[in-house]
């Protein structure tokens, strides 16, 4: 049953996104980097599981002939102003910033994606990518949220940022600590991308 859900929900989103912008480059943007670790527990940390994702994400992106640019290569440390710069910079592109969640709540699990712009565009995008990893993960929905992030609020381009589960949350964390598992979010974000891109033409 849930399968159908969210295969009726790539077809419903399809219809909707009829005539959303095409694209031909993908901003990936790795959160955190360098002294801002992101969320962490024990030697788990965001900015090297939110940076191995973006890796794998690429590698299929690139596979399906669409082009990508990362706000950063490496793990140093790079101003959310300067994330923003790369996108805005990028003709007919879009931006998907990737990131690993924490919670004072230790039960907090979950994936969930979040856009900002009034567009639709933004919206649609966020809809297609959270369906396709619950559909590769069949982890928790928390859903799609409109969300304030600076990557999202000053960015021009239709944007998302993807929460990939929780590090405080122990099945979470051991999830995420596995390369199975960080490449089935990478195909769930692609695959999002991509359907996202079959609807835009």
């Amino acid at each position: 049953m849930r399968t159908v859900f969210l295969l009726v929900t790539f077809l419903v989103c399809g219809l909707f996104a009829a005539d959303s912008l095409a694209f031909s480059r993908v901003v990936l943007d790795p959160g955190h980097g360098g002294h801002d670790s992101g969320a962490r527990s024990g030697y788990t940390f965001e900015k090297h599981l939110a940076f191995d994702v973006a890796r794998r994400v690429d590698v299929i992106l690139r596979e399906q002939g669409i082009r990508t640019t990362f706000t950063r290569e490496r793990d140093n440390f790079i101003p959310l102003s300067s994330r923003v710069r790369v996108s805005n910079s990028s003709r007919n592109a879009i931006f998907v910033s990737i990131h690993f969640n924490s919670a004072p709540r230790s039960g907090a699990k979950g994936l969930e994606t979040f856009y900002y712009s009034s567009n639709r565009d933004s919206y649609y995008l966020a809809r297609f990518v959270q369906s396709a990893m619950l559909y590769k993960t069949r982890q928790a929905d928390r859903g799609v949220k409109h969300g304030t992030y600076h990557v999202l609020r000053h960015n021009k381009r239709p944007s998302i940022l993807v929460e990939c589960g929780f590090v405080s949350n122990s099945t979470d964390r051991r999830k995420s600590l596995d390369p199975d598992y960080r490449q089935r979010i990478a195909e769930g974000i692609a695959m999002g991308i991509l359907r996202f891109k079959k609807g835009a033409r």
